[in-house]
């Protein structure tokens, strides 16, 4: 009788320790669960923030912004954003082309005017094509009025359209001809705004026969074109600061 009681008050003993065990281990392991998950959801915090945070937006808008370059005139108080990859040459332009004005030619077809920067698209910018040339020139004349300015028809072809930039009202036109094999789109925009007369002359060639290789594709000078209208439409006019005296000589500050 009693070893039947000392039995099972050792079975009574065991079973409270095992009970007990099992429940310092189920608390050990919520605790240890609730100890990963914080970091965890810490983490999950910190990337949200910083996805969403302005400083991680600005940085992802300066990596789309980073292909472009600004050119800043402060003497014309004139500036405009273009391709990093192009070409940009101020005043006359040193190369004898067929597509570009160059300072002589302005000065017989519109006193006064005066040719400030060429924007180039470089002959590879759009391989396995048939693409030849693409550019922009900026021209200003500030001894017209604007009402002549307004008349200005640099090219030829259908009627003035109308665009308005930084409040500035454009009137511009377009043509297209064929010379020598070459498909060429000219445009040139005109619009007024410190006594001075700002011209955007655009022109784009391409070769108007097929490649007979098949190896490049005819291209899309309306495509193109559309590139450099983003230019002309990323304007922007300010005051003009005063000319530095004639032989001073130095940089000009703010030029590209």
């Amino acid at each position: 009788m009693l070893q039947r009681k000392l039995f099972t008050v050792l079975l009574a003993a065991v079973g409270s320790i095992e009970v007990t065990g099992c429940g310092v281990e189920s608390a050990r392991s919520a605790q240890t669960l609730a100890r990963s998950a914080v970091p965890a959801a810490n983490k999950n915090t910190r990337q949200a923030a910083t996805a969403s945070s302005p400083a991680h937006a600005s940085r992802k808008q300066v990596a789309r912004e980073a292909p472009l370059s600004i050119y800043h005139n402060p003497e014309a108080g004139i500036s405009f954003r273009y391709p990093r990859n192009y070409s940009l040459e101020e005043g006359d332009v040193q190369e004898s082309s067929f597509f570009l004005k160059r300072q002589e030619d302005l000065a017989g077809e519109q006193p006064g005017a005066t040719l400030i920067a060429t924007a180039q698209i470089p002959e590879d910018g759009y391989p396995n094509t048939t693409f030849e040339h693409g550019s922009l020139q900026l021209v200003i004349n500030e001894a017209g009025t604007e009402k002549s300015c307004r008349e200005a028809r640099l090219v030829g072809g259908n009627d003035p359209r109308t665009t308005t930039i930084q409040g500035i009202v454009f009137l511009w036109n377009e043509r297209e001809s064929e010379t020598a094999g070459t498909e060429i789109m000219e445009r040139a925009y005109a619009g007024y705004s410190q006594a001075t007369c700002y011209e955007f002359l655009l022109t784009v060639a391409a070769e108007e026969a097929p490649d007979p290789d098949g190896f490049r594709k005819p291209a899309d000078i309306n495509k193109i074109m559309k590139h450099l209208e983003k230019i002309v439409e990323s304007l922007q006019i300010f005051t003009k600061s005063a000319r530095p005296p004639a032989g001073s000589g130095g940089e000009t500050p703010g030029r590209l």
